[in-house]
């Protein structure tokens, strides 16, 4: 998945911002699995997922205040 910037999350609408939130949260959680069995090659995939997330609900969160 490619690296997706700030500006990429403000300009969608909140429906897909929903459906890249939970993309994203499957994507974790495979991961985060795949990891603790050992098989996972690129472990800075999960830090980058968490951020992701992190960016999404907030541009959620501004949207629903406004």
């Amino acid at each position: 998945m490619a690296k997706k910037k700030i500006k990429d999350f403000k300009t969608m609408k909140l429906e897909d911002l929903k459906t890249e939130l939970m993309a994203n949260r499957k994507l974790l959680f495979e991961s985060n699995f795949k990891h603790k069995m050992g098989q996972l090659k690129e472990s800075h995939s999960l830090k980058e997922a968490r951020r992701n997330i992190a960016r999404i609900k907030t541009e959620i969160n501004t949207k629903n205040g406004s």
